[in-house]
């Protein structure tokens, strides 16, 4: 495997298309799910935990700075879409294909330490209650697995792929996976969500 290609050189577009449409975006976030879960025992404010959705999704939640063991903490996630749209899809590249099957596998590695570790918990329904005083995260509108351009530190953009999702109270950040490195090395990069954009479809 002597040859090396730039991914960057794949994801050429015209300027009007760098930003996802706002439509998009807010077709997204309107498919959001909002669930409850206790901030587990031994966890502080700054540390992380994981929550598990009805949809096996993991997510990593950062304790928020004023919440403590037993706290309720509400979180938004988008629902998985359902595979059979992503059967449809047979123009995905060689590369973007071989790049999110190893990405998923390095995700499902994690999630299996996580859950390993018994750092997982299991989110419930929102209980009907009316108001909420504690911390609601926003949702990430990537998900583990999904395809996104990453704008690299060097202002370059390749396609990746997300490997990890953590929701802080300063919104979403990403652990993403750009492929493999010249030395045979997985490249990761944490990003938030203003360095990602959607993939274009």
């Amino acid at each position: 495997g002597g040859h090396s290609f730039r991914l960057e050189t794949s994801v050429r577009h015209p300027a009007s298309s760098s930003t996802p449409s706002p439509s998009s975006v807010a077709a997204m976030a309107a498919e959001a799910v909002t669930m409850q879960v206790a901030v587990p025992e031994g966890v502080a404010p700054g540390g992380n935990f994981c929550v598990t959705t009805p949809d096996g999704q993991m997510l990593q939640l950062t304790c928020p700075p004023d919440a403590a063991p037993g706290s309720p903490i509400q979180f938004s996630y988008i629902p998985l879409a359902p595979p059979a749209e992503e059967a449809g899809d047979v123009t995905e590249h060689p590369d973007d294909q071989k790049r999110r099957e190893e990405a998923s596998a390095y995700a499902a590695q994690k999630q299996a330490e996580l859950e390993a570790a018994g750092v997982a918990v299991a989110a419930s329904p929102v209980p009907e209650t009316g108001d909420f005083a504690g911390f609601v995260f926003a949702p990430a509108l990537f998900q583990v697995s999904s395809n996104a351009i990453v704008t690299r530190s060097d202002g370059s953009e390749s396609g990746c792929n997300v490997t990890e999702v953590f929701l802080t109270a300063l919104g979403p950040q990403y652990n993403v996976y750009l492929g493999q490195g010249e030395d045979g090395q997985p490249i990761f990069k944490w990003c938030a969500e203003s360095d990602l954009r959607a993939y274009p479809s």
